[in-house]
């Protein structure tokens, strides 16, 4: 019998109260349709697909895989080499529904073995690419290919950076259904620190310390792909896509649009000044960031040319190390170590974007104290494991521009996401507060709509695009 009770063990995000609510009941409800990959009505007996890396067919969905019990489980083992072949998995000792982050299903499983080892995890996490109950959702299903790929190359004994430690791991890229199987990583338990949840860093111990900690683990990798110290599969699973990876740095609303979500924007600021810190609620900083929006905008290809036109910077990433997908823990000596999940569109992109995703949740004083401290991080590492020695300079430019870009093409939308979830925003004291806690949307919205808005009057942004 698979538990729809909600469990936050893992690094996945917990929704609010109210979306955990909303999400089991749905699952509750009798569903004889799902949909596949035609989003066409498909009987329930076809929630089995044909992996692709392993040759399994593999299983669509939790109750697939429970049904398919300790012989499915024991055959993937065996084939993927987690399992030794006079071992097996004796049973299914509990199964329960993850309820958080992201748009696949998951589940946690206990599983019991013929021969107990203890590199051997009982507790296991299973990521679903599919989510049959919510159509939108299972629209996202294609990003398991690569993460999967990711996950069994990162089986090798020599992968420079900690990873869950994956069973298994397939996908059917035709119709996107695949599944990774890792061990659970237990926060708050054996020496692993609490999970820290993504733009609340005002509750998280030694903070730069941990940002240094996300910093150096992130340059291992990238330094070891640029340094050919990775395998060559990586490059054939994850080719370097100049075009693709700078699209992302597209402003495709038209110029007359921002300026309106701009001033938008600066009204909700007015309205509820408790918010946010006093040097983006000025007046003259309203009519400075407007003022720069044109300027933005006509330098938009000139800045996707300066973030991808050194070939230094590129090299494999995880491009959202944010820290809610990490964990932490103190080597024998006291040193903090990183390890890092959830690598769905893991390839070659900019560095700068790599460290710049991992700090987008950091609070304010962390862009403006020790920003060029923790690029150093980066960049030392990066050099050390075999990378380019990238300029202190170029790194800052390239985080800053990434700020201006994406902040303008995303984050000025956020008052109606805020304001769409939570109530009575004037009783609001500040950004602090526990609304925001509970709502994790609104929270991550305003959060980095303020990021921005400070980052581009400290580091005046708008002059550091003219002078391009």
């Amino acid at each position: 019998m698979l538990s729809t009770r909600p469990r936050y063990i893992r690094g996945d995000k917990p929704r609010s109260a109210i979306e955990f609510d909303r999400t089991r009941a749905h699952h509750e409800r009798v569903n004889q349709l799902v949909f596949d990959k035609n989003e066409q009505a498909a009987s329930v007996d076809k929630r089995w697909a044909a992996g692709e890396i392993f040759g399994l067919e593999i299983p669509a969905d939790a109750e697939t895989l429970v049904s398919g019990g300790a012989d499915f489980l024991t055959k993937a083992f065996h084939t993927s080499g987690a399992l030794a072949a006079n071992n097996r998995v004796r049973g299914i000792t509990k199964a329960e529904e993850f309820l958080g982050g992201g748009t696949g299903k998951k589940l946690l499983l206990t599983l019991a073995y013929e021969l107990p080892d203890p590199a051997l995890p009982e507790q296991l996490f299973i990521k679903f690419s599919r989510n049959f109950d919510n159509e939108l959702w299972d629209r996202a299903r294609s990003m398991m290919i690569s993460e999967a790929n990711f996950a069994v190359l990162s089986r090798a004994p020599d992968f420079p950076v900690t990873v869950p430690a994956c069973l298994f791991a397939d996908v059917e890229s035709k119709s996107g259904t695949g599944l990774i199987i890792t061990e659970c990583i237990t926060y708050g338990r054996n020496g692993v620190e609490r999970l820290y949840p993504k733009c609340m860093d005002y509750t998280v111990p030694e903070i730069v310390e941990h940002y240094e900690a996300i910093l150096k683990g992130l340059a291992k990798l990238s330094g070891a792909h640029r340094g050919g110290r990775l395998s060559r599969e990586f490059d054939k699973k994850f080719p370097y896509n100049r075009k693709q990876a700078s699209a992302v740095f597209a402003i495709r609303t038209p110029e007359e649009k921002l300026i309106q979500r701009a001033n938008r924007m600066f009204d909700f600021i007015e309205r509820y000044p408790k918010l946010f810190p006093q040097n983006v609620r000025a007046p003259e900083f309203r009519a400075q960031f407007i003022g720069d929006i044109p300027d933005l905008v006509a330098a938009q290809d000139r800045i996707r040319e300066v973030l991808y036109g050194n070939p230094a910077f590129i090299a494999l990433a995880h491009w959202n190390a944010n820290i809610d997908n990490c964990w932490f823990w103190r080597d024998v000596d006291g040193t903090l170590q990183c390890g890092f999940m959830d690598w769905a569109n893991a390839g070659q992109i900019s560095v700068a974007q790599s460290v710049s995703g991992a700090i987008s949740g950091a609070e304010p004083f962390i862009w403006d104290e020790h920003l060029d401290e923790l690029l150093s991080v980066f960049t030392e590492e990066y050099a050390t494991q075999g990378g380019p020695r990238l300029s202190l300079d170029e790194m800052r430019l390239h985080n800053l521009l990434i700020v201006a870009v994406s902040g303008v093409a995303y984050s000025m939308g956020a008052p109606l996401a805020i304001e769409r979830d939570i109530e009575e925003l004037d009783a609001v004291e500040s950004y602090q507060d526990d609304c925001f806690r509970v709502h994790e949307n609104a929270r991550i919205q305003l959060h980095m709509m303020t990021k921005m808005l400070n980052v581009w009057q400290t580091r005046r942004l708008g002059d550091v695009v003219r002078k391009l």
